[in-house]
């Protein structure tokens, strides 16, 4: 039976989060599948012998699909596909070039509109010690090794760290799906970021609109930052 089900796309969960994990394989063999309501998915039991976890982190990780209402658990009857899913990217290295370049376009404005929202929130809530967390992180970042090292990782973990200095988790949430499906597709089609010291002036900039509180300017600075990771002057596109 395990077999079975890991042809399906499923593969074993190893360490971390173990129940959002699950909730996230079970969604994407949902939209792997093109599965409709009614449709019966696997029990609790063959799940977590596939997944190779507990069946309380597939408890867990069901009733997480269920507050939203993607799955139903019939008592007694198993458990159903309440809606179904569109599958927005599971494994970029699976589809073309010509794809990934238009899926790399949709991740970014699916990051813009959150990291909009994030820097106006940073302007209104960032405390000043929080803004002083920022700064911290981006004299470490300016070093020659962690630019080598990191490539666009630093302006993945800059926007991250300005989202959590707006003390707001759920907008932090919203952040990091976007930012790993970014991730996925730019390290598919191996693009090379900006230079590190265009991408570093930007980040010092945003900065210090955000302790200016100059909402205005932070978005301008904010928008400009996430177009150069666009495909526009990539030699490449």
């Amino acid at each position: 039976m395990k077999q079975q089900i890991e042809s399906r796309g499923m593969r074993p969960i190893e360490r971390r989060s173990i129940s959002t994990d699950v909730a996230r394989q079970i969604q994407e063999m949902i939209a792997r599948e093109g599965m409709v309501p009614a449709d019966r998915l696997p029990t609790e039991r063959q799940l977590a012998e596939t997944l190779s976890v507990s069946r309380g982190a597939v408890r867990e990780g069901l009733k997480v699909l269920a507050a939203l209402e993607i799955i139903e658990i019939r008592q007694g009857a198993g458990i159903f596909v309440a809606k179904p899913q569109l599958l927005a990217l599971i494994d970029p290295s699976l589809v073309t070039s010509t794809e990934r370049r238009r899926l790399l376009k949709q991740t970014i404005v699916a990051r813009r509109g959150v990291e909009i929202m994030i820097a106006e929130l940073a302007v209104a809530e960032a405390t000043d010690a929080a803004l002083d967390g920022v700064e911290s992180y981006l004299k470490h970042a300016d070093s020659d090794l962690v630019r080598t090292k990191l490539a666009h990782a630093i302006d993945l973990e800059f926007e991250k760290k300005i989202a959590w200095a707006t003390g707001n988790p759920y907008v932090a949430a919203l952040q990091d799906e976007a930012h790993r499906y970014f991730r996925a597709v730019w390290e598919a089609e191996k693009l090379m970021p900006h230079s590190a010291d265009v991408r570093s002036a930007q980040h010092w900039e945003i900065l210090a609109a955000l302790r200016a509180r100059d909402s205005k300017r932070a978005v301008e600075l904010m928008t400009a930052h996430l177009d150069a990771q666009g495909l526009g002057n990539n030699p490449s596109n």
